[in-house]
């Protein structure tokens, strides 16, 4: 063994004890830092959950989680992982183990990023304006970052009518677009009303804006309001 000099308190003693005792050290600390079988089961397992529930972004996740405490899973056999906050996924955010032998639930932090692509508006789009192929520009980046319900793919775009003016470069969120055979306000609309095999109509105007299948305020041509249903882009289906 090579003996190394060191210095201790400004002295030019030799050491080998002090250099053994540093080197058992080290090597205590490199046992302490070894993650056991059980740390990695829990930490593929967090990660399986987390890829599992980024399934529906259309993405390709990156996913890192933090070393569980050993002590804190040792009697924790059969594991139920979930999502705190309402269930939403989050660039940075604690995933709950929930114990089943003991009850107890324990926490994991996780840091996630989904890259994937996502749509935002290549010039201004105008209220009123139906989404053609040329208004929408493709980006790449972390989803997660995007505001949410933003829309990511063309399907969800094309033939779409704005709600609102999108400004250029602007992610086009759900709320800024409507179905094309939806009913906006101050349409004029059909009513149809059945009862049995008599259907009855009349016109109407809408009092607010909705989808198909979508419920919605129609005033009739007495001032009277009622609600109904959307059929199509100038249908209501009123229900007694």
């Amino acid at each position: 063994m090579t003996l190394v000099r060191t210095k201790l308190f400004g002295s030019g003693l030799k050491t080998p004890g002090l250099v053994l005792l540093c080197l058992a050290a080290l090597g205590s600390m490199s046992h302490a830092n070894e993650i056991s079988g059980l740390q990695q089961a829990i930490m593929q397992e967090t990660e399986d959950y987390l890829t599992e529930q980024a399934a529906n972004l259309d993405g390709t996740p990156t996913i890192n989680v933090s070393v569980p405490k050993a002590q804190s899973f040792e009697s924790c056999h059969d594991r139920v992982y979930f999502l705190p906050n309402k269930g939403s996924l989050r660039s940075s955010m604690s995933i709950g183990i929930r114990c089943m032998d003991s009850g107890k639930t324990e926490y994991l932090r996780a840091s996630l990023s989904i890259e994937g692509n996502y749509y935002v508006a290549a010039q201004d789009i105008d209220a009123g304006q139906t989404i053609m192929s040329h208004h929408i520009e493709e980006k790449q980046g972390d989803l997660l970052k995007l505001p949410a319900s933003s829309r990511t793919t063309p399907e969800q775009l094309l033939g779409h009518i704005a709600n609102t003016r999108i400004p250029i470069g602007r992610p086009i969120k759900l709320n800024m677009i409507r179905g094309p055979q939806s009913i906006s306000k101050g349409q004029p609309v059909r009513l149809q009303v059945r009862q049995g095999a008599l259907t009855v109509t009349q016109q109407g105007e809408a009092l607010t804006t909705a989808d198909v299948g979508g419920s919605i305020q129609v005033k009739t041509s007495s001032g009277k309001v009622i609600m109904g249903t959307v059929i199509n882009a100038n249908t209501v289906n009123v229900l007694f």
